[in-house]
Formats: structure tokens, sequence, C-alpha cells
């Protein structure tokens, strides 16, 4: 149990689908800490969440949780105001191409420092708040390129499927502490200030073919329905659930698996 209330929860951001996340785990009656790298934009997105909810069961760290010093001081603040967590949502990465060339090494540095090694270290400094008796869960977000050859930087794909390997492996680990381990793997999310949107202003024609043509559901996702299957893993209902990558891409994944 944490101090606050029956769950205690953490995980990055203040937007799209952490923001979603947020709000649909506060619906379950947990108290949650959010991280955003803008303060003004993380305070605003705070305020919101507490005139629905109450001020006492969202918190708020803002930091660059990529960087060493943000996720030392994410988790070290998680201690104080929990004492200890129930689950840990690792939604952090970026599919902007990180460099001119898909075969730069920096930029598959800087790819993999932000979409793997930055889910790992979180997952990590947080290694020491779980209930000894009870254990908890952990979801990490991967994406569609992970399983598909889409239109992504090679870092990223790369990156993501990292993501899926991680967590398979650490679920068999943590299985003894009764700690849950699953990946969500979301398809196109569409929301405002998103990646999708700045595509969709760049070649609006072209994105919407894309959509009608790859996808079966013809439509974008919205962050709520990625946030349902976050929830979903964390919750109670899925306690027999561990090691599973679930894919939330509205069929466009065509791997028979």
């Amino acid at each position: 149990m944490g101090k606050q209330s029956e769950k205690s929860t953490s995980f990055p951001s203040t937007d799209g689908i952490g923001y979603a996340t947020a709000y649909r785990f506060l619906e379950e009656g947990a108290c949650v800490l959010i991280n955003g790298r803008n303060e003004s934009k993380a305070r605003e997105k705070r305020e919101l969440l507490e005139k629905t909810f109450g001020k006492n069961r969202v918190f708020l760290y803002t930091g660059d949780t990529a960087s060493e010093n943000g996720i030392s001081g994410i988790s070290r603040y998680a201690e104080e105001i929990f004492g200890h967590i129930d689950c840990v949502v690792a939604n952090l990465g970026c599919g902007k191409p990180m460099a001119q060339s898909s075969l730069d090494e920096e930029g598959w540095r800087k790819g993999f420092d932000i979409n793997l090694f930055s889910a790992v270290k979180l997952i990590q400094a947080f290694d020491n708040l779980w209930e000894v008796d009870t254990g908890g869960s952990i979801i990490t977000v991967s994406s569609l390129a992970a399983y598909n050859r889409i239109s992504a930087p090679y870092a990223y794909a790369a990156a993501k499927q990292g993501i899926r390997v991680f967590s398979k492996y650490l679920s068999d680990d943590y299985a003894g502490r009764k700690i849950r381990v699953n990946s969500v793997i979301p398809g196109n999310v569409y929301y405002k200030g998103g990646r999708w949107e700045e595509l969709l202003r760049q070649d609006e024609a072209g994105v919407k073919e894309y959509i009608e043509s790859s996808v079966p559901l013809k439509r974008f996702a919205i962050p709520d329905e990625i946030a349902d299957a976050i929830v979903f893993l964390a919750s109670g209902r899925a306690s027999f659930i561990t090691g599973v990558a679930l894919l939330v891409d509205g069929g466009q994944s065509r791997a028979v698996v």
C-alpha cells in the first residue's frame, strides 16, 4: 500500500498517452506521480487533474527522466510521498529522427538513450520501492515499429524492439517478487501537439491515405484507448498476465504470432 491511497503509481508524462493514463488511474482510485519537463505546462496539467480528483492524489515531478539526475530525482520523490509503489509506467520516447542519416552513429546513441536506456534506468531506479509481500506491475510502452517495417527512424524502431525484449526478460526475473511486467504496443496515436499532428500539417492527404490503406479500422487511435490497455494490465483483472506485448493498433500489424 502507498501512503496516500490504495494504489500508488508513477510515470511520465503530462501529454498524450501519459496524461490519459494518469486520468484513467485516478478514475480507478489510484494516487499518481506524473512527470513533465516543461514546468509551467506540467503544473497546468496537474491542476486540471486536481480539480477533478483532489490535491491529495496528484503529485508532480518536473525534470527530464531521460537524464540521470531526473531519474534519481523522481524515484526519491516517489519514496518521499508514497513510501513504496504499486505500479510504474515507463512511457518514454521520441519518434523524431535524431540525425540526417539512418546510419549516423550519434543518431543511434540518442535514439537508444531516449527510447530504451531511459526506461531501463527508470525501472532500475524504482527497484527498491516495491512492497515485498504484494509486488506490483510494470508497463512499458513500445511501438508498432517494433513489429512492422513502417516509416520510422531505424534507431527508434530498434530501441522499441529492445523495450519488448527487455520487458519479456524482466518479467521472468521479477515474477518471484510478484511484480508483473508487460508491454503495450500502440499503433498510430493522434493527439493535439503530438507527432501525427505535425505530420498532418506537412502532408494531410498523404497521412490520410496511409491510415486508410494501412489500418483496417481506418482511423487513428486516441490516447484513452492506449491508456485503457495500460490500466488493464496494471489491474487485478490481469493478475495472471506477465511477459505479454499487447498490440493496440487497429489491426495494422500483419504478423501472425
